[in-house]
Parts: structure tokens; C-alpha cells; sequence
């Protein structure tokens, strides 16, 4: 169960990065294939850190792979990344304030009175890792959050995919 769970709010995170991907345009599809394989890879990783006994099988049930493609093509996360990296650059100052301001305004905008889960969760997430020390064996994690709510540039997000996790990252898989 703990395992569903967690693909449930990490794919959200990864939608993130496939919406900022979607917002550069022209990045082919070949730039957001790569990122749906390392946010797989992450969320996995991110599984067998923080929770024991997780079926690693679980990541290519409906919950895990499937869930995560059709979030990361279609989802209102992937949708208002894209509208976010889209109007990033307009903006003077691109603090943290700043950065929840344009979420904020894209979530009231596009959703109707609903909500995004996966700034959340990047926030939620980075904080872990942050305070387990473990941001760089997330690579892609930190390069979203960093994009979302730091305001470093979106064309940065192909740093999050072409950056091999650590090999004690990948040992726990």
C-alpha cells in the first residue's frame, strides 16, 4: 500500500518536470521520455529509501508506470508546469514569493477551484531530502523543485535527466 501511495504523490512531482519540458517547446519527445525514465527511476529510489518492504514490482503496476504516463501527457500538474514555464521568464524577480505568486495565480486560472499536488509534494519531498542530506542522489527532484519555487531557469530542467543518480542511489534498487 505504501508503495501506491507514494507513486500516487511522486508522479505528481515528476508531471512538474514533464510540463516545464512541454513549456521550453521544440524539446522533442525524446527529452521527456528520458524524463519519465529518471522520475521512474527517482520514485523508485525514493521508495526504497524511505520505506521498507515496498514490491518493487509495484512501480509497473497501474499505479506506477501507467499512472505516471498519463499524468505526465495529460495531467492538470503537467498542464500548469507547462503554463508556469511559459510565464517564468516575463517575470523581474523570480524568488520563492514570487514563484507561489504565479502558482497561485496559474492554479486559479486553469483549475477551477482545484488544486495542484505536485508543488506540494516537491515541496514536501525536497524538504526530506534536504534534511536527510540526500538532494544530490535526486537529481531530478531537486532540479524541479529548484525551477518551481527557487526561479532558476526551465531550460535547466534537462539537468535533472542527463545527471547520473549515485551508484549508492541505484544499489537500493
Amino acid at each position: 500500500v505504501a508503495g501506491a501511495e507514494a507513486c500516487g504523490a511522486l508522479k505528481n512531482i515528476v508531471a512538474l518536470g514533464a510540463g516545464f519540458v512541454d513549456g521550453l517547446g521544440g524539446s522533442g519527445g525524446n527529452t521527456k521520455a528520458a524524463l519519465l525514465r529518471v522520475g521512474l527511476l527517482e520514485m523508485t529510489a525514493f521508495c526504497a529509501t524511505f520505506f521498507h518492504g515496498i514490491d518493487q514490482g509495484t512501480f509497473l503496476e497501474s499505479c506506477g508506470m501507467a499512472d505516471l504516463i498519463t499524468t505526465c501527457y495529460g495531467g492538470r500538474n503537467r498542464r500548469c508546469a507547462e503554463a508556469f514555464a511559459k510565464a517564468l521568464p516575463k517575470f523581474q524577480t523570480k524568488d520563492s514569493q514570487a514563484c507561489d505568486k504565479l502558482w497561485s495565480d496559474i492554479e486559479n486560472k486553469m483549475l477551477d477551484g482545484q488544486k495542484l499536488q505536485g508543488t506540494l509534494a516537491a515541496k514536501e519531498v525536497y524538504a526530506l531530502l534536504e534534511s536527510r542530506q540526500l538532494l544530490d542522489s535526486f537529481p531530478l527532484f531537486r532540479t524541479i523543485y529548484e525551477i518551481a519555487f527557487n526561479g532558476k531557469p526551465v531550460e535547466l530542467i534537462t539537468d535533472g535527466i542527463y545527471v547520473k543518480p549515485p551508484t549508492s542511489l541505484l544499489s537500493k534498487l
